[in-house]
C-alpha cells in the first residue's frame, strides 16, 4: 500500500506529459545561392585576321554573359595596348558592342554597366565589331588582346 502513491504520482506525470505532446511541427528549411556570372568569347577568327588596309567594318566576333539569374551584369572590355594594334607602327582602332557600347578606343577600359541578361542560366550574346582609325602603312603583324571581364549587378 505504502508504493500505491508514488505509481498514482507517477501515472499523473506521464498523463501530464501526454497531455502537452505535438502532434506536428514545423520544420523550417532555408538556403542562399549567391549570384554569378561567366563571360566567353565565341572567336571564329576575323578578329585574328583583321584587314588592316581598311578602316571599313571587320566581321563580328561574339561576347557572351550568362548568370544565374535573370536582369543585367556589369561588363568590362580592356585594351593591353590602350586600343592600339602595336606593330611596326601603333595603328588605333574602335570597339563597338552591339547596341551596348558605340565606337570606342580603348584608351581606359570600357565599362558596360547593364548589359543585359534576360533570361537565367542562358547565354546573352553581343556582337563585337573592330574598326580602324586609320589604315597601316607599313607591313608587318599588329596585335592586341581585348581582356572582358564580368560582375553581377
Amino acid at each position: 500500500m505504502k508504493h500505491l502513491p508514488a505509481l498514482g504520482a507517477a501515472v499523473a506525470f506521464i498523463a501530464a506529459g501526454s497531455a502537452y505532446a505535438a502532434t506536428s511541427v514545423n520544420i523550417p528549411l532555408s538556403g542562399t545561392l549567391d549570384k554569378e556570372c561567366n563571360i566567353d568569347a565565341i572567336l571564329d577568327g576575323p578578329f585574328n585576321n583583321l584587314q588592316m588596309d581598311t578602316t571599313a567594318n571587320q566581321q563580328a566576333e561574339q561576347l557572351v554573359a550568362n548568370c544565374n539569374y535573370s536582369g543585367t551584369a556589369t561588363v568590362t572590355i580592356s585594351s593591353a595596348s590602350g586600343g592600339f594594334l602595336v606593330g611596326p607602327t601603333n595603328v588605333g582602332y574602335t570597339l563597338t558592342v552591339q547596341g551596348l557600347l558605340p565606337a570606342t578606343q580603348l584608351v581606359a577600359p570600357a565599362v558596360i554597366g547593364m548589359w543585359p541578361v534576360p533570361v537565367a542560366n542562358v547565354d546573352a550574346p553581343r556582337n563585337l565589331r573592330i574598326n580602324l582609325i586609320a589604315p597601316a602603312t607599313v607591313a608587318g603583324l599588329y596585335t592586341d588582346v581585348l581582356t572582358g571581364q564580368i560582375m553581377f549587378n
